[in-house]
């Protein structure tokens, strides 16, 4: 299973929280945040909106593997998780509500183990592991309203390829400083399943309609499409 929601979309692997990215969505066309990779001498950095800030923490869940991992900021739920925060074994330095300001020191491992348990919820997490880094917005943007850059990460330059296959999968070049990648979702229909409630109807009907990928590779445009249905 691709950790890239679009790239699922484009493989036909739809799991739940690929759906759950689209339930917001109604008929109509949405342009999205553009999405940048660049890379430099010893690095890798990418910039992209809000919707890929769970995807790019459990990617670089996945690559860190050697230096602790400091996290500071906000876990934002529409839920009390204190018990589950506690039970990690992490105490939140404040509570407001359903907001839990955390700041923690934890082993490659352990974080893996985090990003498992609570990535489902809002993570407004800085981070800092080595070269490794995420600096993320103060707050969830309003729907609707485009936030650019809105979560900012740096790997290491060996990752490179891992990031080119799962967020330009649909492009043949190999090697590149730099690519920007600008989405529209377009949503033709709404498909709810039979003999539901509107309020069933409302999380579980399917958006159809295609994803239009505007890449540039260092200049170089290109147009692709993916087929819908999530």
């Amino acid at each position: 299973m691709s950790i890239n929601f679009i790239k699922s979309i484009h493989e036909k692997n739809i799991d739940e929280k690929t759906h759950e990215k689209f339930v917001r969505y109604s008929v109509g066309d949405f342009e999205k945040e553009e999405f940048v990779i660049k890379k430099g001498a010893s690095f890798v950095q990418i910039k992209a909106g809000f919707e890929y800030l769970s995807v790019i923490l459990e990617l670089m869940s996945n690559m860190i593997t050697k230096e602790n991992v400091s996290l500071n900021g906000m876990i934002i739920t529409k839920k009390d998780i204190l018990p589950e925060i506690k039970d990690f074994g992490i105490e939140p330095e404040k509570v407001t509500g359903k907001k839990y300001t955390i700041k923690e020191d934890m082993s490659p491992e352990r974080f893996k183990e985090f990003i498992s348990k609570f990535n489902d919820y809002f993570l407004l997490l800085n981070l800092k592991s080595g070269k490794y880094s995420i600096s993320v917005k103060k707050s969830i943007p309003k729907p609707g309203k485009l936030v650019e850059g809105f979560v900012k990460a740096k790997f290491e330059k060996n990752d490179f390829q891992k990031i080119k296959d799962e967020f330009l999968f649909d492009v043949k070049t190999e090697d590149f400083k730099q690519a920007s990648i600008k989405q529209t979702y377009i949503i033709e229909e709404l498909i709810a399943p039979e003999g539901c409630s509107p309020e069933e109807a409302r999380l579980n009907e399917k958006r159809k309609g295609k994803i239009v990928r505007k890449i540039s590779i260092d200049g170089e445009e290109q147009e692709n499409q993916i087929e819908l249905l999530a």
